[in-house]
């Protein structure tokens, strides 16, 4: 004598799988093809303003950062000193040399108009949010753009 037992499953909960697959795709592929919220905030964002810059490493370990229009010197981090300006252009640099670009090629700072500071690579196509790396960080790099250095000065004098 044969048994035949009928496995029956449910089928509300099948059902249910497949439409929270189905709606998981859905979402997946709306979030994919829709702009980033972030990244199209910070390309309707106007440049506040810009400096072009050069980094260099000079002999006794100093690194000069000289704007790159004027060939002025904007600032020197001593040696031992700015570990995460130091940090960043190493880390800029040997991207530079994996892609084999220039290494004396300026690199762009940018504060936007809501308050966010850019390091562009253009020799790269890379662009650094400096913010994302802490306030104290990115204050390292704002103190380089004009309107900064100016407010530092004139804090200095007076």
């Amino acid at each position: 004598m044969e048994h035949k037992t009928d496995i029956r499953f449910p089928r509300a909960p099948l059902f249910a799988a497949g439409l929270l697959v189905a709606a998981t795709i859905t979402f997946v592929v709306m979030a994919r093809m829709s702009p980033s919220p972030a990244l199209t905030d910070l390309v309707k964002t106007e440049v506040a303003e810009s400096r072009s810059l050069r980094f260099e490493d000079a002999p006794d370990g100093s690194v000069y950062i000289y704007d790159a229009q004027t060939n002025e010197t904007v600032a020197i981090a001593a040696p031992g000193t700015n570990g995460f300006l130091r940090g960043m252009m190493r880390g800029m640099m040997r991207t530079r040399k994996q892609n084999e670009a220039s290494l004396k090629a300026p690199m762009v700072l940018e504060r936007l108009a809501n308050g966010i500071v850019l390091l562009i690579d253009n020799e790269t196509k890379v662009t650094l949010d400096l913010d994302a790396y802490g306030h104290t960080n990115a204050d390292v790099f704002k103190a380089f753009l004009k309107s900064q250095s100016n407010m530092n000065h004139e804090g200095e004098q007076g």
